[in-house]
Formats: C-alpha cells, sequence, structure tokens
C-alpha cells in the first residue's frame, strides 16, 4: 500500500487557492481543546484516507484481488474509495447530500497538509457528487492539520477514532470493520493500548477487551480457512454473530489446559467453516449448549478430529479462498456429511437425556419445596387452613401412588 503525493495546502493557503473562512471547529489535539480555524478548499486537493476504519475491509478486499492502491493517479484513488463510502451507506449518505445542498456543509471536516481526509468523508463524498452531478464547483470546508508540527500516526488515529466513535452522532460501522480497525490499531501495530482505545472511543476497558478478543478470534479463523488478512471474507460471511458464540464459548473454558482449548477451538472453527444451517449463529451456540457443555462433549469431540482435520488441510490446500471458494468446498467436501451426522446425533442425545431427566429434576424440585415447610407452623394453623393442608395432602398422595402405578410398584 502506497500513498505518494506532493501538496502542500499551506502552500495553496499562501496562494490564495485555499481560503479561509469565519468559522472555526474545536479539536482536542495533545490533551489541548481549542478553536482550529476553517478553510474552504477544492475538492481536488484532497483524498480519502485509506486507513479510514468504516471501509477497512472493502479496501482490503480490493488490494488482495486488485493491485495496491496508490496516489499516482488521484482520480481512480478517489473515485474507488469514493464507491466503498457510498456503498457502506447509501441511505444516510443521500439524505446528507441532500442538506448540503439546501443549506450548505454545516459541520467542517478536518484534512492534512497532504490533503488526506481524516474526518468528513462522508461530506466530502456528497461534495463531490454534487460537483459531478450538478457541475459546480463547491469546496469542502475543514480544518488544516500539519504532520510538520509533531502530529504522529497515533496522535491523526487518536483524533479519528474520537471524532467517529466518541462524539454523539450516529456511527454507522459494520461490525466486522470495527473488528479489523481494533485487531489493528491495537494488536497489530500497536498504536494505542486497550485503555487509551477506550477511553478515546468512549467505550469501557472490558468493553474493548471482548472486542480485541473477537477481533483476535477472527484472525485465527481466517489463518484456519487459509484467508489470512482476507478481512473482507470475514464481513461476506457475517461473522460478527458467530464470532461472539465461540468467544462465549472459549471463556467458559480453562484456557490454562492449552491442548484442550485449542481442541475446542479448532472443532468450532472446522464447525462454522462448514455449517449446515443456515442460522450459523444459533448453530454454533447449540454446539456450545448442547455439545461442548453436556455430557457428549468428549465422544463429540473424539468422532470430530478427523473432520477437523479434513476441513483444514483441505482449506491450506486451496488458493485464494473466498466467499466462492467456501461455497464451493462446501458443496464437494465428503466428510461435510459426516460432520452434520456427529453434530446432530450429539445435539439429538442431549435433548432426549434432558427430556428424560426433567421428571427426576422436578421430583427433586418438589422434595425439596416440602422439606423447607416449617413443621411447628402446621400444628398452630387454624381450623380452616388445617382442612386446607390436609387436602393438599391428599392430593400429594395420590400424585404418588400415580407415579408408583407408571413405575409399576
Amino acid at each position: 500500500m502506497t500513498i505518494t503525493t506532493q501538496v502542500s495546502l499551506k502552500d495553496l493557503i499562501e496562494q490564495k487557492i485555499i481560503q479561509e473562512t469565519d468559522g472555526t471547529r474545536k479539536l482536542t489535539i495533545h490533551g489541548l481543546t481549542k478553536n482550529y480555524k476553517v478553510y474552504r478548499i477544492p475538492t481536488k486537493y484532497l483524498h480519502y484516507n485509506i486507513k479510514n476504519g468504516r471501509i477497512i475491509s472493502s479496501i482490503n478486499r480490493y488490494e488482495s484481488e486488485e493491485k495496491p492502491l496508490d496516489l499516482s493517479d488521484k482520480e481512480i484513488y478517489n473515485n474507488i474509495l469514493q464507491q466503498y463510502i457510498i456503498d457502506s451507506n447509501s441511505a444516510a449518505l443521500q439524505a446528507t447530500k441532500a442538506n448540503i445542498k439546501l443549506f450548505g456543509q454545516r459541520l467542517p471536516g478536518v484534512v492534512l497538509n497532504d490533503g488526506r481526509v481524516i474526518d468528513g468523508n462522508r461530506r466530502f463524498t456528497c461534495v463531490r457528487l454534487i460537483n459531478a452531478e450538478d457541475g459546480t464547483n463547491i469546496y469542502f470546508e475543514a480544518v488544516i492539520l500539519d504532520q510538520a508540527e509533531g502530529l504522529t500516526d497515533t496522535d491523526i488515529k487518536r483524533l479519528e477514532l474520537n471524532l467517529q466513535h466518541a462524539e454523539e452522532r450516529p456511527v454507522d460501522y459494520d461490525p466486522i470493520d470495527n473488528l479489523v480497525e481494533v485487531y489493528t490499531v491495537i494488536v497489530q501495530d500497536k498504536l494505542f493500548s486497550v485503555k487509551d482505545y477506550a477511553h478515546d472511543t468512549n467505550k469501557t476497558k472490558p468493553e474493548v477487551e471482548k472486542m480485541v478478543k473477537k477481533a483476535t478470534l477472527m484472525v485465527e479463523f481466517l489463518e484456519f480457512i487459509n484467508a489470512e488478512g482476507k478481512y473482507y471474507v470475514a464481513r461476506d460471511l457475517n461473522l460478527d454473530g458467530p464470532l461472539q458464540e465461540i468467544m462465549g464459548i472459549l471463556n467458559k473454558e480453562d484456557s490454562s489446559d492449552e491442548a484442550e482449548y485449542l481442541r475446542v477451538k479448532n472443532a468450532l472453527f472446522a464447525a462454522l467453516a462448514i455449517p449446515y444451517r443456515g442460522d450459523t449463529t444459533r448453530y454454533i451456540r447449540d454446539i456450545g449448549k448442547n455439545i461442548l457443555r453436556a455430557d457428549t462433549r468428549e465422544e463429540f469431540l473424539d468422532e470430530y478430529e478427523d473432520i477437523v482435520e479434513d476441513v483444514y488441510e483441505t482449506f491450506q490446500e486451496k488458493e485464494n479462498v473466498s466467499k466462492e471458494i467456501i461455497r464451493q468446498v462446501n458443496a464437494d467436501l465428503e466428510s461435510k456429511k459426516k460432520s452434520e451426522s456427529i453434530i446432530e446425533d450429539k445435539i439429538a442425545k442431549t435433548i432426549i437425556t434432558n427430556i428424560q431427566g426433567q421428571p427426576i429434576e422436578s421430583l427433586k424440585r418438589a422434595i425439596t419445596a416440602l422439606e423447607s415447610i416449617d413443621t411447628d407452623q402446621i400444628s398452630r394453623l387454624d381450623a380452616a387452613s388445617k382442612q386446607e393442608f390436609k387436602s393438599l395432602i391428599g392430593n400429594v398422595n395420590s400424585t404418588m401412588q400415580l407415579f408408583s402405578g407408571k413405575l409399576g410398584i
């Protein structure tokens, strides 16, 4: 991924190409909050942020299937990313565009001196679209920040996170894009600690820890199916719900027993890779509840080992794993039917066992309730209450005789 650009917006200010407005926008940088001047900038000098969290998986798909994006042709670069912005939430974009047409751009964006838009990508898109559709030359209004003035990559990302997450306005991130961003800035690039990310996105530390854990599971699952780094595959498969279930199941496992923990995780990954139900979230939940938390657990894990190995090896032999390749594997893999048979058999056994055990559990609860009665209070009951109590004892005796009859005793 290469970006090269020689533009300096500050130079364009000196040349009167970029005009200062009378507006300001309050930003917090390096812990200091102050008002920054807003400028009117011709859109041709600006470009989208390739690290924009809202479209990170779409960019990931393009660079995996095509070639790395760069600014050698800014118009092509901007057009590609513009379409991703439109696709991310077309309804919201149309509403914003209509509003800008009627009232102008009310909320300024934030751009860097090299022309990169770090806040206001949707508004920037709307201005570009209006200019293209109406033949106008509307400027994009934004604060201009200079990286040469001590702004690090972490500072820039922190500002972006604060503006997109912490302000009280809707954030329409796809859940997978959000996980990718969390994994990238916390685990991969180490720009933020969990504590710092929580602070800058107005989340709690436990919330972010869960996101990191789920994001890590996503990365590990992609590696399991030989789609390492292809985050768009996770988005295509709508993996947020299933990953949430897998995380919940693994949270109940003993992580200190690494071999057993890995055994369970790989079984879940294999089942997720070749599901036979449309609702994969419920499917994974059923495996956790009715197999891994039931008496059939060891039997299942033993029988499923060959399937886990087959699924893993099959995907490792595939090149350029995509949603289509996954569908092909699901259609051709012989062990898929065996997987379905094992899972359904173990779930059925658990359900039958639970049904069979219900009378015993109900009787145990009834005995516990009877034993909780204070016998001293019985003798102190008034006449009417004693009569009612005797009637209830008769009902209990009749019920017990019925049970004895069913048991042949």
